[in-house]
């Protein structure tokens, strides 16, 4: 290949490189101003809602026995701003290691102060596992307080097939994408 082929190819991918970047960009910043002349610009940030959490540590479940329940309380605050005020979210979980097999005896309840808004089985789970989206809207700085339970269920019936076994997961809260 000539030396001019290659340059025209070069220069090709790094025009279209150039417009897919600009394109992210301009996507990923919607709302940023920038302004100011090409020696003093001044750039400010989008106006976006402010979600945040306080998850906590690990929920971590070893050596259950039937009937055993793992508790973690957490809150979501979000703070609105001039321009939005309305956000979904999603409260996931990221299994690191989840060792029960079966059907329906690693279950979870998920509450919203104190009243039940989700429930599941989490028994043959793995890796990052959305258990509810949210959507709220808010004319101030509001705080969500929820609490997970993990069950390990007494079925009644012979349950050996998982003494011994781990749940280990980190919560966490992630924007979800509107509908």
């Amino acid at each position: 290949m000539s030396v001019g082929k290659k340059n025209v190819i070069l220069a090709s991918i790094l025009c279209v490189s150039i417009a897919v970047i600009g394109v992210s960009f301009a996507y990923f910043s919607s709302g940023v101003s920038v302004t100011g002349d090409g020696a003093s610009a001044t750039f400010n940030p989008g106006d976006m809602i402010k979600v945040s959490y306080d998850a906590g540590e690990t929920l971590n479940m070893e050596n259950a026995i039937p009937g055993d329940t793992e508790e973690k309380s957490f809150s979501v605050k979000v703070t609105p701003t001039d321009n939005e005020n309305s956000t979904k979210y999603a409260i996931v979980l990221d299994i690191s290691n989840n060792e029960f097999t079966g059907t329906n005896e690693l279950t979870y309840v998920l509450k919203e102060n104190g009243s039940e808004i989700k429930n599941g089985d989490l028994t043959t789970a793995r890796g990052k596992t959305t258990l509810t989206t949210i959507e709220k809207t808010v004319s101030g700085a509001t705080t969500y307080n929820y609490t997970l339970e993990v069950t390990f269920k007494n079925t009644d019936e012979e349950q050996n097939h998982n003494a011994g076994k781990k749940f280990i997961s980190n919560l966490k809260v992630e924007f979800a994408e509107a509908n």
